[in-house]
């Protein structure tokens, strides 16, 4: 938490050496907020997110098995939408167990009672096995039943209700698309990178940094888009300080289009942006902050094994977002 500190603290030491900043957007939605009703795909794609989530924490857990996660919409009585996500195995044929059908059972004892799978009370009935390792609970008009099935019963049921506890983050838009577990990057654009970068490493007790260029530039294997255009090609010199669990970049760009250029004309010098690492959530995170009123596509770049977004979100946020499935 103090190295995210610091990076917060640079971003504001930095930001208020440059340019005067622009005034917010009025086409733009100046309090982005997702709690508001969504439709049926909208949560759909939350509980894939959410059981990305859950299988994370099955895995710190050393556990497998398989998620699953329901839910229901405002207003609705009978459609309720599920997804699955197998952890490892959906079946340990060793020991005969179906991990799928159990936690799919565990879901549906949820569903019909309305409480916590396992309840010895509870009169089973066709379909229920009476396992724990389901979860239920409601937030905000939305009801919510999450299972998992492949570890001992207290075990299912901490990641279940892990991932309840993730549903609510999302829907509540409280800190739902990104935390400050995935944050991994302060992107500066500076002047005179020799400079800076020289300057930096004093300052830290570190070796100076090596510079290098990165030649930005669209082709049919990688693309680059800069405001969907892939027309522009540009030079980049960059350098990186490791800073434990993040880096500090440093950017110094040529006059072409870019959004870096874009940027130090609007404000001269300081942070263009702070990165996150979403893995297999990308596409649920450019969705949501799309969905938030962000413009997610100022920058588009493709490159073996990863991608990068730079969402354009100084104008609220006071700087711009990058965000990737992989570092």
């Amino acid at each position: 938490m103090k190295k995210l500190l610091f990076a917060m603290a640079a971003l504001a030491t930095v930001a208020c050496t440059g340019g005067a900043g622009s005034q917010p957007n009025q086409d733009q939605i100046e309090t982005p907020n997702i709690r508001q009703s969504m439709t049926n795909e909208q949560l759909r794609d939350r509980l894939v997110t959410v059981l990305d989530d859950m299988k994370a924490k099955a895995l710190e857990m050393g556990i497998q098995g398989v998620a699953t996660a329901s839910i229901l919409n405002k207003g609705e009585t009978d459609d309720w939408i599920g997804e699955m996500k197998v952890v490892g195995t959906p079946c340990n044929v060793q020991e005969g167990w179906n991990l799928v059908a159990i936690a799919w059972s565990k879901c549906g004892e949820v569903i019909a009672t309305g409480a916590d799978s396992g309840n010895p009370d509870h009169q089973k009935i066709l379909g229920e096995l009476g396992f724990v390792g389901g979860a239920y609970d409601e937030f905000d008009g939305y009801k919510m039943a999450f299972a998992f099935s492949g570890a001992l019963s207290e075990e299912d049921l901490a990641v279940a209700k892990y991932g309840i506890e993730k549903m609510k983050g999302y829907l509540s838009g409280g800190k739902g698309l990104l935390n400050k577990d995935q944050f991994i990057q302060v992107t500066i654009v500076v002047d005179d990178i020799q400079r800076a970068a020289k300057t930096w490493a004093a300052l830290l007790g570190v070796p100076e940094p090596e510079i290098w260029v990165n030649h930005l530039e669209s082709n049919a294997e990688y693309p680059y888009t800069y405001r969907g255009q892939d027309d522009k090609p540009c030079d980049l010199q960059m350098c990186v300080i490791e800073m434990g669990d993040w880096l500090l970049e440093l950017h110094q760009v040529d006059d072409a289009p870019s959004t870096f250029r874009e940027f130090q004309d609007k404000h001269r010098f300081g942070v263009h942006h702070l990165g996150f690492e979403v893995g297999a959530a990308r596409d649920n995170v450019i969705r949501g902050l799309k969905e938030m009123g962000f413009d997610t596509e100022r920058t588009v770049g493709i490159y073996p094994g990863s991608s990068w977004t730079i969402v354009d979100a100084e104008d609220v946020l006071g700087v711009n977002l990058n965000i990737k499935p992989v570092r």
